[in-house]
């Protein structure tokens, strides 16, 4: 039986998600959630006002059942809610901040720095900005711009352009502004995770008009301090989904390498510009892992998409970073792991990367994946008949 086929009025929903989803209205939000800097501990400030600005100008906060929260319970997660019910029964989960670095006394022209997020960047410098919090204003503000160093011993700094004084309480993070070249549809910034935000949002925006009960959480501290341990990073989703009842799926998005990296290398088959990705396991089975019911229902799911005009692509070989999935699979096994392909994760040796149209078909993707949950077969599948 076809999944696709089970949902009510399946074409005239297809397309439907392809008139709202676009490539104008994707690069609309990930350049508005991209550009603004959002260390860890601060996505609440900082890029929770952008996501909510943009829910409120295309009108989705308007429509009845969805409420959106920038700091749920002072978690420090921005949370948007979907539906009549309170019981949630697809949880949409992404991060919302971005690597950062704590400063230490000045010294040698620089100000050393200590990562709160996984420091990949190779020897060389990047261009960086300074931020602390203005009490007066209630706001983050630069304190300075510079240059993020990282010396052939392993040692990393944050070199000013001029004269300042930094102190405890600020934070360092690379500073880009986004690319997109239209031929290609590549786009260049900091784009882990604002692409997978971006994603959800828009997908978001469409399930909200079909009265399904689904969570959207933009976490914090997801760049937390690189360790052995799953729970040195993940902070913020720990937080905020014991607030929550249990699930019938979670969907959790992050990047997923294109080339290889520090941690594993890319795909068998497949590039940027592909289609949107999904794999059975992140972190080298450290993190998420699908279990075989759900990641069969997917497969099949991703063969029916594709007829649609949505590319949604088995990724083999391919390394994905773990995220929220950590918290995700204390609560349920039913973890689904999509993303998109990118390239330079945390400033490796350039830019970050990613396709714009990836980003496009995984929030077209992650819709049917939802409403697909309402079907004869998924509850087959879930052993809920």
């Amino acid at each position: 039986m076809s999944i696709l086929a089970e949902i009510p009025a399946v074409d005239p929903v297809i397309h439907h998600v392809t008139a709202m989803i676009t490539p104008e209205r994707a690069l609309r939000y990930l350049r508005a959630i991209a550009d603004t800097l959002a260390p860890s501990q601060t996505a609440w400030q900082t890029r929770a006002p952008v996501v909510e600005q943009l829910l409120r100008d295309d009108g989705v906060l308007a429509r009845p059942h969805v409420a959106f929260t920038r700091n749920y319970r002072q978690t420090g997660d921005a949370v948007l809610l979907l539906g009549p019910n309170e019981q949630k029964s697809v949880w949409l989960l992404t991060h919302l901040d971005i690597c950062a670095y704590v400063i230490e006394p000045f010294t040698d022209g620089c100000y050393p720095l200590t990562p709160v997020s996984y420091h990949l960047m190779q020897p060389g410098r990047r261009p960086g900005t300074a931020l602390r919090y203005n009490i007066d204003a209630g706001h983050l503000e630069v304190a300075a711009q510079g240059m993020i160093e990282t010396r052939d011993d392993g040692a990393i700094g944050f070199c000013p352009d001029g004269p300042v004084t930094l102190a405890p309480g600020c934070r360092v993070v690379f500073h880009s502004m986004l690319d997109h070249e239209m031929s290609s549809g590549v786009v260049r910034g900091n784009v882990d995770d604002a692409a997978g935000v971006t994603a959800h949002l828009l997908a978001a925006a469409v399930l909200s008009q079909y009265g399904v009960n689904v969570l959207v959480a933009m976490t914090d501290e997801e760049e937390g301090v690189a360790g052995t341990g799953n729970q040195s990073i993940c902070r913020g989703g720990k937080r905020v989904l014991r607030y929550f009842d249990q699930p019938e799926l979670v969907i959790v998005t992050d990047i997923h390498e294109t080339i290889p990296m520090a941690d594993g290398h890319g795909p068998d088959n497949l590039r940027p510009g592909d289609g949107a990705v999904y794999v059975e396991k992140s972190s080298a089975g450290k993190g998420g892992i699908t279990p075989p019911h759900l990641y069969a229902f997917q497969r099949r799911l991703a063969e029916e998409l594709s007829p649609a005009g949505i590319s949604l692509c088995e990724n083999h070989g391919g390394y994905a970073s773990r995220s929220e999935c950590v918290n995700a699979m204390e609560r349920t096994p039913n973890v689904a792991l999509l993303g998109f392909l990118g390239t330079n994760r945390h400033f490796d040796t350039d830019l970050p990367s990613a396709n714009l149209h990836d980003i496009v078909h995984l929030a077209r993707a992650l819709v049917l994946y939802v409403l697909s949950t309402q079907t004869p077969t998924w509850r087959r599948t879930m052993g809920s008949d």
